[in-house]
């Protein structure tokens, strides 16, 4: 049981490590996806939006880019996996988002939905690997940051919970959920209570 226990720490530390080497890799301009100029223009936007009000405008618009397969097949897919976890059946929904990400490996929300349903099963493992994979095809995915600070700080990472909560920010800067992370790490790591 002791082994086990290692192990599972040594791959929390590789996943923290991972998280401050994503942080790194998709905070640069160079990371934005150079296929949908209409996005990349909406996170610049959203970069140097004055407030929180204009973000909110932004983000609903690309909020609706990414939840845009441009396949019926996968929509409906999509729609039945909400049906699913709305009746209470994560399993089927699970299984509807496997079937998903195999049709379309691309699409970056089907990815950031499995983690999400990762998430609520506690299965932290498997939430991490979904973020890992929306980060990999949506570099900008704020949401997706901002959800792997709030595992890891669940797991008592702080630190790599932290640059998660930042590498939110960057790209998100009126993203309430990383603020407050950001500013609750922060004062915890500055030995303050928070």
């Amino acid at each position: 049981m002791r082994a086990r226990g290692r192990s599972i720490k040594a791959f929390f530390a590789a996943c923290a490590a991972l998280a401050i080497g994503l942080t790194v890799a998709c905070s640069s301009p160079a990371a934005r996806p150079a296929e949908d100029p209409e996005l990349t223009a909406l996170f610049t936007q959203l970069r140097t939006s004055e407030s929180a009000a204009d973000a909110g405008i932004i983000e609903n618009q690309i909020w609706a880019r990414w939840t845009t397969s441009g396949s019926e097949t996968i929509d409906v897919l999509m729609e039945r996996a909400s049906a699913a976890e709305a009746a209470g059946d994560r399993g089927l929904a699970r299984e509807f988002l496997v079937q998903t990400t195999e049709l379309a490996p691309h699409f970056a929300d089907a990815w950031y939905r499995r983690a999400a349903l990762a998430y609520e099963l506690q299965d932290y493992a498997g939430a991490i690997r979904g973020i890992e994979e929306t980060l990999k095809r949506e570099p900008n995915h704020f949401a997706a940051f901002a959800d792997l600070g709030v595992i890891y700080e669940e797991m008592g990472q702080d630190r790599a919970a932290l640059a998660a909560y930042r590498a939110a920010l960057a790209i998100h800067p009126f993203l309430n959920s990383a603020l407050q992370g950001e500013q609750r790490l922060s004062a915890r790591l500055n030995g303050e209570e928070a």
